[in-house]
């Protein structure tokens, strides 16, 4: 299994801004101690558009993914793999008042896949 140390905002990474890294391990352990909240799937769907992952200079989205498994096979992997058990890190965002998945797009993808009508996630805050 592919473990990551550390993840960088997205918004960070396409500015070459890496000021905001965190430890994945630490995240997950201050999740545990956040209240889980329950979003309609029908209120997030757009962040299937969202570019949150990257191959090579590209950013790509879970749209991509889906919609082009034979292109991205590790992904199509990850996702099938994908515990549910665990809530997305969601993290504020100015620009979508629903904020945008820090921690768990291929558990986002397995939701998509199996027509989910609720997300549980995990809300921070950037303060």
């Amino acid at each position: 299994m592919e473990v990551r140390s550390y993840a960088y905002n997205l918004e960070d990474v396409m500015k070459d801004n890496f000021e905001y890294a965190w430890d994945q391990e630490e995240l997950w352990e201050i999740a545990k101690k956040k209240k889980i909240i329950t979003y309609k799937m029908n209120d997030v769907k757009h962040w299937v558009y969202t570019p949150c992952w990257s191959k090579g200079k590209c950013f790509i989205s879970i749209f991509q993914v889906l919609n082009q498994p034979k292109k991205f096979p590790r992904h199509i992997k990850r996702i099938k793999n994908a515990d549910l058990k665990y809530p997305l890190i969601v993290i504020e965002d100015k620009y979508d008042k629903y904020g945008g998945i820090l921690d768990g797009n291929h558990r986002f993808a397995k939701m998509i896949q199996q027509n989910k009508r609720k997300v549980k996630i995990v809300y921070f805050t950037k303060k």
